[in-house]
């Protein structure tokens, strides 16, 4: 007499399946998505870039770090780090402390008007960057901080995303934890700073997160308001690298890196509370 499979073992065996399939299409897209990383990687790593050249596997002995010291004699790409630490520093705390204000300002005061300001924060989120560049221009050259650290920034201490964000965590807050600090003699700033966002942690620290990056990898505004090569974004400095020294791939994928390392640090060292903030700025 034949067995006859179990329904069971029939489904064990389907899931089984389910899970081999999904497992290889995710191998697939991981393989898809690190082939441009392990590209550049190695070829920042190689003489004359031997990826870049057709060798995807180049022997060890094609191995160096001179890539490096080249791309930077090359480009002023030590003060233009300097100029972009010191744009996301100040990009940042901006964000967050225009970011805060304006989200607690539209949460706990109780005022006539914050719903129609609350629409309003998010309608700059649909306004082009591009449309407003020229208005920008115009006043940054008018207070003569064209080529400055500061005029790179200034049009961006404040954005519409980071209000958003910590609006819809203060919000979720408990009113009974905002009026007891009250109640204790806290001022608003007070209440602001070593209460509310205290227990909106995870909002707080993507808002730090999104407004980094952002500042980071600007280039456009960058491009527009300096002259000088020492004065310009590490992102600037990357694309005149790239034009200058075409036909060296090796110093263009050297420079990459260099560009990429910071960012890719953050986001793997603070992808938890990342996560963790946008999925509960999406819930509340």
């Amino acid at each position: 007499m034949t067995r006859r499979s179990s329904p069971a073992r029939g489904g064990a065996a389907s899931r089984s399946a389910g899970t081999v399939a999904r497992f290889a299409v995710v191998l697939v897209l991981a393989a898809v998505m690190f082939l441009p990383i392990y590209v550049a990687v190695v070829s920042a790593f190689t003489v004359n870039g031997s990826i870049a050249r057709g060798s995807i596997f180049p022997p060890l002995s094609s191995f160096t770090l001179a890539n490096f010291g080249d791309a930077v004699a090359s480009t002023p790409l030590l003060s233009q780090y300097a100029v972009s630490v010191a744009v996301v520093t100040l990009q940042t705390l901006g964000n967050l402390l225009t970011g805060a204000l304006a989200a607690y300002a539209l949460v706990f005061p109780r005022w006539r008007g914050r719903r129609l300001a609350f629409v309003l924060v998010l309608l700059t989120l649909a306004i082009p960057a591009e449309s407003i560049v020229i208005p920008n221009y115009e006043l940054v050259s008018s207070l003569g901080l064209r080529n400055t650290v500061l005029g790179i920034v200034l049009p961006y201490l404040a954005a519409g995303y980071p209000i958003f964000l910590l609006r819809q965590a203060f919000a979720a807050v408990a009113p009974e934890l905002w009026e007891a600090a009250r109640l204790d003699g806290a001022g608003d700033l007070r209440a602001l700073f070593a209460v509310v966002m205290p227990a909106c942690r995870p909002q707080v620290t993507t808002a730090v997160i999104w407004s980094a990056l952002a500042a980071w990898n600007g280039f456009f505004w960058p491009l527009l308001i300096t002259d000088t090569s020492t004065s310009r974004t590490i992102q600037v400095g990357i694309a005149s690298l790239a034009a200058s020294d075409a036909g060296n791939p090796a110093l263009i994928f050297a420079g990459s890196v260099l560009v990429v390392v910071p960012t890719a640090l953050l986001v793997i060292f603070a992808q938890r509370f990342l996560i963790n903030g946008l999925a509960r700025g999406v819930l509340r």
